[in-house]
């Protein structure tokens, strides 16, 4: 496979962690970040690759502070500097403020990464700045005379329109703390689907701390998937990438055995698969989606899982086919939504969403519902969520489906959901400042 990356020069750093980083993070500029966080040259060794990661998904979650950073101690106009040179000064303080690099080591390095990734002459411009940025590391600058929202959202990297959202929303404790949580590095949720001992046991091996779920039966938390990547963990399919949030929504819908599901927008296919699984080969689980070329990222963790009580079906969820008129005991719209619930995860994700977006979703979440409520059987169950912060998409969406519906009733969540994981009419929500998961909504609408 061609290399999604220009080449640079051979030098000592060429086959660095940082070297590596530099170049994914030019390549999510060149291509609006429209690319995974994750390894995408494979030409990382598996000792480099988390620190990789950590660089880009780092410096991403902070770019518009570093860039801050940048236009304060650069003597010329940030804008017009080249990409390659900015990219380095991003990383260079993003190690220098942000992790427990040795100061003269995140210094160095990023200095000889200048001379090798950039030019020559570019390596004292990064010497200076960065060691500007060293000597002022306990008194660095501040936005001064700017709106709260503009303050906030360059100290913590969050564009002004969602920063001032959520002030007007959760107030400002709930948004500090939500900015906070946005910024950390995010932990895994694992389903441990067999062999439990010895995933343990690998993970307790590469000194890599486990919490087991409280709430969702063979979960865990872990900070790095790397071993069980190299343990051939999920080649084999003892283990899948899940958060426990995710997991609950399933739950939400209480999967019974013989039950015929319909996931209206599966792709790439996680719940419908968890849905299966707990339904233990037997009734029917369809995943449907739109989108063709992500649905069938399902095949073969079918295959893998060895689950025989799923298919795929590609289609618009809009115009769902007359074959399933009322064909479902229960129906899943995990609606397409802005996201704003899993941003430490998608770190990438806070730069292009707009504000403007949110019109265009409520309306494609509006046709999904009353596509979804064709769908289910009369006393069946249709369950909606997402995985976003904003009323709009969530309560604001079930209210006025059940005014355009006057054939479904409002139910609260099932018991496996606790009281701190619901709101004030007992549907599920995890808020992302309130908990260790991802931001996550679900409401259970029954049909009379």
């Amino acid at each position: 496979m061609k290399s999604l990356y220009r080449s640079s020069k051979k030098s000592k750093s060429q086959n660095s962690a940082r070297l590596e980083a530099a170049q994914r993070l030019d390549v999510l500029e060149e291509r609006d970040g429209y690319i995974g966080l994750g390894n995408q040259s494979g030409s990382s060794s598996a000792v480099n690759e988390r620190h990789t990661r950590d660089l880009v998904s780092g410096v991403t979650r902070r770019r518009r502070y570093l860039d801050f950073l940048i236009q304060t101690y650069y003597k010329g106009k940030a804008d017009s500097m080249e990409q390659r040179l900015k990219t380095v000064l991003r990383m260079g303080m993003y190690e220098l403020l942000f992790t427990s690099t040795p100061d003269h080591a995140a210094l160095n390095e990023a200095v000889e990464l200048a001379r090798d990734y950039v030019r020559e002459g570019a390596a004292s411009l990064a010497n200076g700045i960065l060691r500007t940025v060293l000597r002022n590391k306990d008194n660095l600058p501040v936005p001064a005379e700017t709106p709260l929202e503009t303050y906030l959202g360059i100290m913590y990297s969050h564009p002004d329109w969602m920063v001032k959202r959520w002030l007007g929303t959760v107030g400002k404790d709930a948004t500090l703390k939500m900015l906070e949580r946005n910024n950390e590095r995010p932990v895994f949720g694992v389903h441990i689907v067999s062999g439990r001992d010895r995933v343990l046991e690998a993970l307790e091996k590469a000194n890599v701390a486990v919490t087991a779920s409280e709430l969702v039966p063979d979960f865990i938390r872990i900070s790095s998937i790397q071993p069980l990547f190299r343990g051939g963990f999920f080649k084999d399919g003892s283990v899948r990438v899940q958060d426990e949030a995710a997991a609950l929504v399933v739950h939400a819908m209480s999967p019974a055995r013989e039950d015929s599901i319909l996931d209206m927008c599966a792709a790439p296919g996680g719940k419908a698969l968890y849905a299966a699984l707990l339904m233990a080969e037997t009734g029917k689980v369809v995943a449907a989606d739109i989108h063709s070329k992500r649905l069938h990222l399902l095949d073969k963790n079918m295959e893998l899982f060895d689950v025989s009580n799923l298919d795929m079906e590609e289609m618009d969820g809009t115009r769902p086919p007359d074959k399933w008129g009322e064909a479902f005991d229960k129906v899943l719209v995990d609606a397409p939504c802005t996201g704003l619930g899993v941003l430490s995860k998608r770190a990438d994700m806070r730069w292009h969403r707009e504000e403007s977006d949110l019109k265009d979703l409520i309306q494609l979440q509006i046709r999904l519902l009353d596509g979804a409520a064709a769908c289910v059987k009369p006393g069946g169950l249709l369950v909606y969520s997402t995985c976003t912060t904003e009323r709009e998409e969530n309560m604001g969406q079930v209210e006025a489906f059940l005014e355009r519906h006057a054939d479904f009733r409002l139910e609260p969540a099932p018991d496996i959901i606790p009281a701190g994981l619901r709101d004030a009419q007992g549907n599920y929500e995890s808020r992302p400042y309130e908990s260790d998961m991802d931001g996550a909504f679900a409401a259970r609408l029954r049909k009379n």
